[in-house]
């Protein structure tokens, strides 16, 4: 039976030499790491305590990060106008996808940042630097494809209600 640091040790104890009986008791065997544990068993959390580590991250990356406000108040904006112009349920999926996109690339920007400062000062160690600015790159990027997909469903509603057919 292999040893997990989540169980106890059962049976006699391990020594360098194999058997228990060929002599004193190695008093490095304490500091042996146990062996990998496998990728299933890694993380045993339970789906709520999951969903509370994820809460609790959603709640730190908003606090520490001013653009998630920018987002929310764009992301308002382009759902009124949407309700306004009546797109349908494809319109619909297409923005609530973009929007998810915009906020997932700014949640890794967040916890890339927050890997960056906690190793060093970003502004000092030009890796770190630039592993924020990559970082804020795939923000832009996301941000980008969102605008056109939000300018398309838009722009083709609009259109159709004046009467333009496309």
């Amino acid at each position: 039976m292999e040893w997990r640091p989540d169980l106890p040790r059962t049976g006699p104890e391990p020594t360098l030499g194999g058997s228990a009986s060929r002599g004193p008791r190695d008093p490095f065997d304490d500091l042996a790491e146990p062996g990998p544990i496998p990728a299933a068993q890694a993380d045993r959390r339970n789906v709520r305590g999951k969903l509370a580590a994820g809460w609790r991250g959603l709640k730190a990356a908003v606090r520490g990060d001013s653009s998630f406000f920018a987002h929310f108040y764009r992301g308002t904006l382009v759902g009124i106008t949407a309700a306004l112009l009546g797109i349908n349920q494809w319109g619909w999926c297409l923005l609530v996808l973009a929007a998810t996109i915009v906020l997932f690339a700014e949640l890794m920007h967040s916890a890339i940042d927050t890997l960056a400062k906690a190793i060093g000062d970003p502004e000092t160690t030009p890796r770190l630097k630039t592993a924020g600015e990559i970082a804020a790159a795939g923000v832009l990027v996301a941000v980008v494809g969102a605008a056109s997909v939000t300018l398309m469903v838009l722009s083709s509603r609009f259109l159709e209600l004046l009467g333009w057919r496309l």
